[in-house]
């Protein structure tokens, strides 16, 4: 695994993390390509390959602003014309337990 690490980091990952079922590679967007590539050059085919928004910086809001961020998020997930959306909010424990109330 680690020579697979490697190789893959030196196409351009910056970050590999595994888990019991899936492996997730980060890497920025200009080398997405070179890393999808050295994956398929290693005979490894990705279930799904795919760019994607991560935000450098995370806001923590309290309980009552992330209850109204979220439900603006699942208005507009629940719309069709929506393909994907993105955000920086960070879901503390103490907005989540909020949240399960």
């Amino acid at each position: 695994m680690e020579s697979l690490e490697l190789e893959l980091i030196d196409a351009g990952a910056e970050d590999i993390e595994a888990d019991e079922e899936w492996v997730t590679i980060t890497c920025a967007k200009e080398d997405f390509g070179n890393v999808n590539r050295k994956l398929i050059n290693m005979k490894i085919e990705p279930d799904e390959a795919k760019l994607k928004w991560v935000p450098k910086e995370t806001k923590v809001l309290d309980v009552e602003a992330a209850r109204k961020v979220l439900k603006l998020i699942e208005a507009l997930e629940d719309d069709d014309d929506v393909q994907a959306v993105y955000h920086n909010l960070e879901v503390t424990d103490e907005v989540a337990e909020a949240l399960e109330e």
